[in-house]
């Protein structure tokens, strides 16, 4: 037998009709907190190196792991639970810890149908530093706070670890374990040579659609530690982007302004985007942003019902939306946009009013998804106690990006939602007023700089990013 690891990290593959574009922030801090540990850690992305299902089993065999993390969102469950079948076929003795929405949002459904030891459920950071020792030394779990764990065949949910407080104290990712220069060349909104990173937890906001693995409080990194990482990636592997990936980057104004002075002061040639929330902006602040590199605000819309926004809890206006979006293009920065379809309550009468929006703002509707109740979220209670569920490890089965149709919460039929989606799509993009290229050049080449825009007209040249962009409401 080959020398083992303490722990293998896996995560798993995502969206593989796409390249790899967001780095798995979540699963690199744990590797970079079991390396604080003095335990030994290997990293098998198979989303990152493109491996198949064999190829996971290869790796793993030939790192002879005595534990096995798994990481990631809730769409992968199928895997997961091929793998850990196969990982306790393979070597019984090996223990197997699941996290993220995968694990968290279903713990006890993990536990009572899959071959796995422990869930962390919630923020996994401290209670790793306790469920490790206990799974590589065969000592019980009961005590440890945050995870869910096998008790015969009853799955136990102890009771829930305290949040961090100073997120700062958290470590930055173990980057040299992942294929750093795919995800670099893979931009998820920016141009060259983009990374995305995550600089808060919690979001404040009730959207019932949305999963909160970090709880609802706004726990924000302060900008010198931003920063610090920023410029870490910057010298280790030479940064053109900064795609921020929290929920909501603009949340406390303060601490934006504060992070525009130092990333001022820091000389970065840096450029950046974020997501936005509509009843948040305003002039001084996206002016700010833009005058020190940032080059894109994404907004959620999802409706342009008033109606169908109160049912999500949005906590906004239609015409607080619109006000967004004027002020975003006026201001001369990049403004994606995305929208849901098939709310509860949906009707064909919502349904034209967000044609309606996207016409009367000149928005190309790209990013049209599927209203999808995700386990953990309020929408998924709602949906689950209505019996429209069904079969849950099976609905959990399906489940995949909502792009795809996975469950119609409407009374229309599937086909009338389908065909609906179709004509909401083709209805707003005969009537989008697109600018003309040289247009479009010139203000690509003044927000970017010459050499970064020559760096995004080579990456949307392949395909690939053609189709990410257009996926993900990336204006045209």
């Amino acid at each position: 037998m080959p020398q083992r690891v303490d722990v293998a990290l896996v995560f798993p593959p995502i969206r593989s009709w796409d390249e790899p574009r967001n780095f798995p922030t979540g699963l690199g801090i744990i590797a970079a907190i079991i390396r604080q540990l003095g335990l030994t850690v290997a990293v098998i992305d198979a989303k990152g190196d493109s491996l198949s299902v064999y190829e996971v089993q290869r790796r793993i065999m030939a790192l002879n792991p005595r534990v096995v993390g798994i990481g990631g969102l809730v769409t992968t469950y199928r895997f997961v639970r091929n793998l850990t079948r196969w990982i306790k076929a393979w070597d019984p003795s090996v223990k197997i810890m699941v996290g993220g929405s995968v694990g968290g949002s279903i713990p006890a459904l993990m536990l009572e149908n899959n071959p796995v030891d422990a869930v962390c459920v919630g923020e996994g950071d401290e209670t790793l530093k306790e469920l490790l020792p206990a799974l590589l030394n065969g000592r019980d779990l009961a005590g440890v706070s945050g995870v869910a764990w096998r008790n015969g065949d009853r799955a136990v949910i102890n009771p829930p670890r305290p949040l961090i407080s100073d997120v700062d104290t958290v470590p930055f990712p173990a980057w040299d374990l992942f294929p750093m220069d795919t995800y670099l060349s893979n931009p998820v909104v920016g141009v060259g040579r983009d990374m995305d990173i995550i600089t808060s937890r919690g979001c404040p906001h009730q959207c019932t659609y949305c999963y909160q693995i970090f709880g609802r409080g706004f726990r924000a990194r302060s900008p010198q530690n931003i920063l610090a990482e920023i410029t870490q990636l910057n010298d280790r592997y030479g940064l053109d982007f900064v795609s921020f990936q929290d929920d909501c980057f603009v949340v406390n104004k303060k601490r934006v302004y504060e992070f525009c002075d130092l990333l001022d002061e820091s000389r970065l040639d840096i450029k950046w985007s974020c997501c936005g929330r509509v009843n948040i902006v305003d002039e001084p602040l996206l002016s700010r942003m833009k005058a020190s590199g940032c080059v894109s605000v994404n907004y959620g819309i999802e409706s342009g019902s008033q109606a169908i926004l109160d049912t999500y809890r949005k906590g906004v206006t239609v015409e607080m939306a619109k006000n967004a979006v004027r002020l975003t293009r006026d201001l001369g920065l990049r403004c994606p946009t995305s929208f849901m379809l098939g709310s509860l309550g949906e009707t064909l009468e919502t349904a034209w009013e967000t044609v309606e929006f996207c016409r009367d703002i000149n928005i190309p509707l790209q990013a049209l998804m599927f209203t999808t109740p995700y386990p953990g979220t309020p929408l998924y209670e709602d949906v689950k106690s209505r019996g429209m569920i069904g079969d849950e490890e099976a609905y959990i089965m399906r489940l995949g990006d909502c792009v795809d149709f996975t469950i119609n919460l409407t009374s229309m039929p599937d086909s009338l939602l389908l065909s609906l989606r179709d004509r909401m799509l083709a209805t707003v993009k005969a009537n989008y007023k697109a600018p003309p290229k040289d247009e479009r050049d010139a203000f690509e080449r003044a927000l970017y700089g010459e050499k970064l825009y020559q760096k995004g007209q080579m990456q949307m040249a392949g395909a690939a990013m053609r189709a990410h962009r257009k996926t993900h409401g990336f204006n045209e």
